[in-house]
Parts: C-alpha cells; sequence; structure tokens
C-alpha cells in the first residue's frame, strides 16, 4: 500500500506566496476593467449614459423609497469604502494571525484589501467619466465616475472576509451580511444618482475577478487535511491541523 502523501499539505510559510500569480491577476483585473471601458464607449455616449443606464436611472428615481430605508441608502455605502474597510480588515487580519493562527488567511485578506484599493483608482485615473447629470447628487463620491469603487471593494474585501470566517469558525452568517451589504451599497450609487449603472457593474465584474484570482491562489489553505494523512504526518503539521480545528 502506497503510504499517503503529506508533501501536498506542507503549509508553506505565510511569506511564501504566489506573488507571480497576484501581480498577473491584478494586471488581468485591470485589463478587464479596461476592456468593459472601452466596450461601454464604444456603444454609447460615455459621459451622458447609454440609453438604456438613463432609463434605469430614471426608473430608479421614479420609484423613491420610504423615509427609513432613502436614509439608509446614505449609510450603506460607508460599509463598503475603502475608506472604512481598510481599519476593519487590519483588525480582522490581526485576529486571524494572532488568535486564530491562521497567517496565510491574513496575508490574504491584506492582499485583497491592497489589490482592491488599488484598482479603483488605476481604472479612475485612466478612464475619466462624468457622474450622472440627471438628479441632485447625494452622499459622498469623489473624482471620475467609472469604475464604483463601492462595488470593487464590497465584492471582493467583504467576500473574502467572509470566506475567511466561515472557513476559521464555521458562521454562515457573514456571507449574508456580506451579500446584504454588497447589494444594499451598488444600489444605493445608482439611487443616491452618483454612478452609472455601468459604473457599478464594472466595479462588480472587477471586483469579482479580483476574488476568484486571489481565492485561487490561497486555495489549498481552505482544504482540510484528510485523517489518514494526518495520521502518518510528521509532528509539525499535527500541531497545525489541531490549530485549523
Amino acid at each position: 500500500m502506497t503510504p499517503p502523501d503529506t508533501h501536498l499539505y506542507e503549509r508553506r510559510r505565510w511569506t511564501r506566496q504566489r506573488w507571480a500569480l497576484f501581480i498577473a491577476g491584478f494586471v488581468g483585473c485591470f485589463g478587464l476593467g479596461a476592456a468593459y471601458a472601452r466596450w461601454v464607449q464604444s456603444n454609447g455616449d460615455w459621459s451622458h449614459g447609454l440609453p438604456w443606464e438613463r432609463s434605469l436611472m430614471y426608473w430608479v428615481h421614479d420609484h423613491p423609497l420610504p423615509f427609513l430605508i432613502d436614509k439608509l441608502m446614505l449609510v450603506f455605502p460607508w460599509f463598503g469604502t475603502n475608506i472604512t474597510l481598510i481599519p476593519g480588515v487590519i483588525v480582522v487580519a490581526w485576529w486571524v494571525w494572532v488568535k486564530a493562527r491562521r497567517r496565510h488567511l491574513a496575508v490574504q485578506l491584506l492582499v485583497v484589501q491592497l489589490g482592491s484599493y488599488l484598482l479603483n483608482p488605476s481604472l479612475k485615473a485612466l478612464f475619466d467619466r462624468a457622474r450622472p447629470d440627471m438628479f441632485v447628487r447625494r452622499g459622498w463620491y469623489g473624482w471620475s465616475s467609472y469604475p464604483s469603487g463601492h462595488a470593487i471593494a464590497s465584492v471582493a474585501v467583504l467576500m473574502t472576509i467572509a470566506l475567511i470566517m466561515h472557513h476559521v469558525k464555521r458562521w454562515r452568517w457573514p456571507f449574508y451580511a456580506a451579500l446584504t451589504i454588497m447589494v444594499c451599497s451598488m444600489y444605493s450609487r445608482l439611487y443616491l444618482a452618483v454612478h452609472w449603472p455601468t459604473d457599478v457593474l464594472a466595479g462588480a465584474i472587477v471586483g469579482g475577478a479580483w476574488l476568484a484570482v486571489t481565492a485561487w491562489a490561497f486555495r489549498e489553505h481552505f482544504e482540510p487535511i484528510p485523517e489518514e494523512v494526518l495520521e502518518s504526518a510528521p509532528p509539525h503539521l499535527r500541531r497545525e491541523s489541531s490549530t485549523i480545528s
């Protein structure tokens, strides 16, 4: 009988990551956002929105929300912006590193946050787009409309936090919380008249791609170690497994 291959489950030092894959993935996500911008530019009025975008914006503002929900639309974006996410990410990463002793997952969260933070201004600097001018804009916003940084951050960062918390604590509620904040934050950008729909779609696409790249790069740290492998594993691997469970 062939003995189990424990080498497949050896954990690399947290400093030894797939940095080349991260860089290539970042460039790919940037290229995806750039290609989508070019497609929008070639299919309508970049500065004043595509016809279907204007129709959707009119529909959204023809259906105002109740007073309380309307005020919440001003709050939700703060849960999906890098300004407020960065302090939260630092706290979660510290907890995962120190308390849960999962250094790779802490590094993953920091890498996701850094990529999210850099993708948004990089694309905004290359593709200057005017904000919608059809309604009075509400809430906080800055410079170029394309893409929606809230969409990038909420999809990539919040879902990464949910994945890590589920893996470490077996909690499911972070997925529901992240999805709720993500959807409400993206809708609020249209409701508050600060983004075109294609800005939000671009942010969701780029954020989803960055989420997928980083999840793939860190995939083995989410895989359980089979019992038959643990039985013949070296002591350090068994000790690390005990901290995971």
